[in-house]
């Protein structure tokens, strides 16, 4: 058998929407990376300001990508995977959002870092969502937490910065 060509862009050879979007937060991540690889070479904060602000856009691709992700349904284990993946997601942004808040940097830093936490609870949040949805047996408040998860980051942010 000769092996037959194929009309470009047909068959298996296409990326899925959510495919591309993980391609292109990966892209962000990695020159994340590089930018604060070298901010060690080159110390200046705006480096590591890019650095988080590009970080933030990634996970907003990464959130992005997984509301496009057509998800299989998920036997329980690998929904209490997903869950505490979730719980540790929240729990980072909280520690974000308070250290940019206890840290003595200037506004812009404090802004950088929670755009980060925000990111982060959005896509934390979506992953939870996307896996509850796919399970018909789920509770309502369990979707309701992961969709309330990523505002609750968002208020306290408000709050805490009006306070300060």
């Amino acid at each position: 058998m000769t092996p037959t060509l194929r009309a470009r862009g047909s068959g298996r050879g296409r990326l899925t929407l959510a495919a591309r979007a993980i391609l292109v937060a990966a892209s962000g991540a990695t020159v994340c990376l590089l930018l604060l690889a070298a901010h060690i070479f080159v110390p200046a904060p705006e480096l590591q300001l890019a650095a988080l602000w590009l970080l933030g856009g990634s996970l907003l691709t990464t959130w992005f990508a997984i509301l496009a992700w057509r998800m299989p349904v998920f036997e329980n284990r690998v929904l209490a995977a997903i869950a505490s993946a979730w719980c540790g997601g929240i729990a980072l942004a909280v520690v974000i959002v308070r250290w940019s808040l206890v840290a003595a940097r200037s506004a812009v830093w404090e802004r950088s870092a929670q755009w980060l936490a925000v990111t982060l609870s959005f896509a934390a949040g979506a992953l939870l969502l996307r896996a509850l949805l796919r399970k018909r047996t789920t509770s309502v408040v369990a979707r309701l937490l992961s969709l309330l998860s990523p505002l609750a980051i968002v208020v306290w942010i408000i709050v805490a910065s009006l306070r300060a």
